[in-house]
């Protein structure tokens, strides 16, 4: 009887064991899918979608101010907050019409200002020509990689069509990591993402949605998993000349207590002395006396 009732007991944990294991290998293998996301998929239900996803991409805007179709992304925000809070890593993608160097400097600086502070890495989408592009789209597409290069140590990828690259002779080789799409083959150019249709379904989204499966695993992981740590200026010289590359407050103390008001990304700031907060990180007091922060991911040098 007692050992009737011990291998029962015992049978009953190895379901109970063999449940636990495979379910969670089920949801570790539903995570499997890769995609890319905009205001198009309408609201997105993060909570199911971050089931079935491995990562997202979600896209910040499209063009440039000037340009006749420019948009900034209207759920780029909601996108971001809901990948995040449901625990799926995400890169964001700037869809960029290039007509001179000075535009691809200018589109660069905005993209990188909208984007999300947990965004892993960033992608130039680099598919549309602009008016004035027609044999100069690699010196555009260095200018931009140039630009977001001091603006972030994260990784930098190039996104394209397999037809772009080749007519136009791309070079890419500088960024971390490439996106290609060709719906009908895997691309015949170098790339490490293939994105593969436009017709997919995900989770917690009720229409179609790009899809993309790796083609280098460990490069593309890389991606999302190697976030560079956040580095910090701990000096600078007073009456040195900087830049806010993002959206900034400024506040009445180092501890970045006692807002006193704000800065839009692209502001000229003038340093006037290093301090460190109670915990010992640093900041930057301004000219005027507040302070803001000293992460080189929000400021840089002029």
């Amino acid at each position: 009887m007692k050992t009737n009732q011990l291998m029962k007991r015992i049978f009953a944990g190895s379901l109970a064991l063999v449940s636990a294991l495979t379910v969670g290998t089920t949801a570790f293998a539903a995570k499997t899918k890769i995609a890319d996301v905009s205001q198009y998929q309408g609201n997105i239900n993060w909570s199911k979608a971050s089931k079935d996803l491995r990562m997202t991409i979600i896209r910040v805007k499209h063009g440039n101010p000037g340009d006749s179709d420019y948009r900034i992304d209207s759920k780029r925000n909601v996108n971001a907050n809901g990948a995040y809070k449901h625990g799926t890593p995400f890169g964001q993608y700037d869809f960029a019409e290039f007509n001179s160097s000075a535009d691809a400097v200018n589109d660069a600086r905005q993209f990188y200002a909208l984007s999300n502070k947990h965004a892993r890495f960033y992608v130039l989408d680099n598919e549309k020509r602009g008016a004035g592009a027609k044999g100069h789209e690699q010196t555009y597409v260095n200018a931009w990689y140039k630009t977001m290069r001091t603006l972030t140590n994260k990784p930098l990828v190039y996104y394209s069509y397999e037809s772009y690259v080749h007519v136009h002779k791309m070079n890419y080789s500088k960024f971390n990591g490439s996106w290609i799409a060709d719906y009908g083959a895997k691309p015949d150019v170098s790339t490490d993402l293939w994105q593969y249709t436009s017709s997919g379904s995900l989770s917690g989204i009720s229409g179609r949605v790009d899809l993309s499966r790796t083609v280098d695993n460990s490069t593309v992981t890389k991606w999302y998993t190697n976030t560079p740590k956040a580095t910090y200026f701990t000096s600078v010289s007073n009456g040195q000349q900087l830049r806010a590359t993002r959206n900034i407050n400024r506040y009445k103390t180092a501890n970045l207590t006692g807002k006193v008001g704000s800065l839009k990304y692209n502001s000229n700031l003038t340093a006037k002395a290093i301090a460190r907060s109670s915990h010992g990180t640093y900041r930057v007091q301004l000219s005027d006396g507040s302070y803001i922060t000293a992460n080189k991911g929000y400021i840089q040098a002029r």
